[in-house]
């Protein structure tokens, strides 16, 4: 329901700053209202997906309208990151993914609720950043 939006919005960011160690204050009014103009075809995933993606845009202080996506603002984004910008992003990324797994003992399912995403995500991002499965999975050390 759109008049969920704002408490959601800002559960979310009080998630992520928590697992980021950050302090992003909030949502701006208008992007807000930008969120209640959106029609959400893909529900609380989307939503969730659109806030994670400004909160690490956003870096600190309130995730603004130049925060949120092409499909919410109908401007043209500027082209992918590519260059030395992308290797920074992917080695920030997969650092982030490396030590969530070893604080949850090479569990995946476990790194992934940490990292706030779902765990296909984190299975594809360690594929496309050459991060080798762990051996064991940290469940079967639990197991007699």
């Amino acid at each position: 329901r759109k008049e969920d939006i704002p408490l959601l919005a800002r559960q979310l960011v009080e998630r992520f700053n928590r697992l980021q160690s950050r302090s992003v204050q909030g949502v701006s009014a208008e992007a807000l209202s930008l969120m209640f103009a959106y029609d959400w075809p893909g529900n609380v995933r989307e939503l969730e997906n659109v806030i994670e993606r400004a909160f690490i845009l956003c870096g600190q202080g309130f995730i603004e309208i130049r925060h949120l996506p092409e499909e919410l603002t109908g401007r043209v984004t500027s082209p992918p990151v590519s260059g030395p910008s992308r290797v920074a992003h992917d080695m920030l990324d997969s650092q982030a993914i490396r030590a969530a797994l070893e604080r949850n003992d090479d569990n995946r399912n476990a790194a992934a609720r940490e990292l706030g995403i779902h765990k296909t995500t984190l299975f594809r991002r360690m594929k496309k950043l050459g991060i080798p499965r762990p051996a064991r999975d940290g469940r079967s050390a639990r197991r007699p």
